[in-house]
């Protein structure tokens, strides 16, 4: 079965997660693509994202990225900018504010702010949990209030380069109802290639697979 994502894969070959992932005291570039697909025929793209990120120490600045509903239909574009607030042994918390716009031939012109924090938390050697939650404020009359989960969950290193886990991730969409879709994940890690992370989980008409490529590049 082909996936157009390991098309996007070898395309883009390129983040809104990754500041946690950079070391402080160190200027990081960060590339993250996101993009997720319909198990069921005829295997529908559901969305696509690129990002890059540059973080300076404890500072989260530029943030430039592109979200679409698969096929450029609706198009978000966003910028944001942030810093670590926290780094301690069990909790990491960075916090980033996004302005983004909506375009394409789908679109409404929709304007608004996200208010992005990551928590990573630490409880054991090998149990590891994320959580990245945010509120949409509306900077124009098209766009509503709204609230998301991009992701919440669980995960435990079986070694140092694979890790499984599980989820949720949920918000309000355009219905205006809650929508919840748990999910289950395996990621793969690699010492200079970045690392490889699915999620296989429900749609409402069957079920998607996601593919989140993260890359961190120092610069010392």
């Amino acid at each position: 079965m082909r996936y157009s994502w390991l098309i996007s894969l070898l395309l883009l070959q390129a983040p809104v997660w990754a500041a946690e992932d950079a070391k402080p005291g160190v200027t990081a570039d960060i590339y993250l693509l996101r993009t997720g697909e319909m198990l069921q025929s005829p295997h529908v793209v559901t969305y696509r994202m690129v990002e890059w990120t540059q973080t300076r120490g404890r500072w989260i600045a530029p943030d430039f990225g592109y979200y679409d509903t698969g096929y450029g239909r609706d198009q978000i574009w966003f910028a944001g900018a942030g810093a670590r607030f926290l780094n301690r042994r069990h909790i990491d918390w960075s916090q980033e504010v996004y302005l983004t716009q909506e375009a394409g031939p789908e679109s409404q012109n929709k304007r608004s702010l996200w208010l992005w924090p990551v928590v990573d938390l630490s409880f054991l050697q090998r149990l590891t949990g994320e959580i990245a939650a945010y509120p949409t404020i509306p900077l124009d009359k098209a766009q509503r209030w709204g609230a998301d989960v991009d992701r919440a969950k669980l995960e435990w290193a079986d070694s140092s380069r694979w890790l499984v886990g599980f989820g949720y991730s949920g918000g309000i969409c355009t219905s205006r109802s809650w929508q919840s879709k748990p999910f289950v994940t395996v990621t793969r890690k690699t010492k200079n290639l970045g690392d490889v992370e699915f999620w296989l989980q429900p749609a409402p008409d069957g079920a998607q697979v996601q593919l989140r490529y993260l890359l961190v590049r120092d610069e010392r």
